[in-house]
């Protein structure tokens, strides 16, 4: 049986409510294949918009204090800052020592720059003021000495030490004196 348009009417006419029913069918079977594509294109959207949402409840939760936080964090940065040395002020930077040693009590016997011309490197924000400095006492005074620049005003970073005992013969019962010798940084601005 051939299918043509007079067959396909006379089917029509023959079973209408089969006809209509199968019709019926096949456009929910389609409709529901177009959904079901469509639905999983809308839950995969609508699990990226949830996760902005919580990405953005969780910064605006985060942001509540932030002028408060950046002021806190602004002042412990001045703070800080207050601490460094200036890499120009040469004077000012052999004074801090100089302050230490009449502090503890040691002398004096060597203070140097030890990078007079600390190369500028424009991506840094802080740079190593470097010194060279010895200085002689017993050890209670050099101890002090040292306590002090660790616990005191400037950051610094130890590079190198050195001790020598030496015995002093000009003061009977004194006992025996201390050189100290430290190669250091403390940080400071360019």
């Amino acid at each position: 049986m051939a299918l043509t348009l007079k067959n396909l009417g006379e089917f029509l006419k023959r079973y209408p409510i089969g006809v209509v029913c199968g019709a019926l069918s096949a456009g929910a079977l389609v409709g529901y294949l177009v959904r079901t594509s469509r639905a999983s294109e809308l839950g995969d959207h609508l699990k990226q918009v949830e996760a902005q949402t919580k990405e953005i409840l969780g910064e605006v939760r985060n942001g509540t204090n932030l002028v408060e936080q950046y002021a806190t964090l602004t002042a412990a940065t001045k703070g800080l800052e207050s601490r460094l040395m200036q890499a120009t002020e040469r004077a000012r930077n052999q004074q801090y020592f100089y302050q230490v040693e009449s502090e503890t009590g040691v002398k004096e016997v060597s203070l140097q720059p030890a990078n007079a011309d600390p190369k500028k490197d424009p991506g840094r924000l802080y740079q190593g003021i470097g010194f060279t400095i010895t200085v002689e006492g017993d050890y209670r005074q050099v101890l002090d000495f040292v306590g002090r620049l660790e616990s005191g005003q400037h950051f610094y970073r130890l590079i190198s030490a050195s001790v020598v005992r030496r015995e002093d013969r000009s003061a009977p019962g004194s006992g025996s004196l201390v050189d100290l010798t430290l190669s250091l940084e403390l940080l400071g601005l360019p």
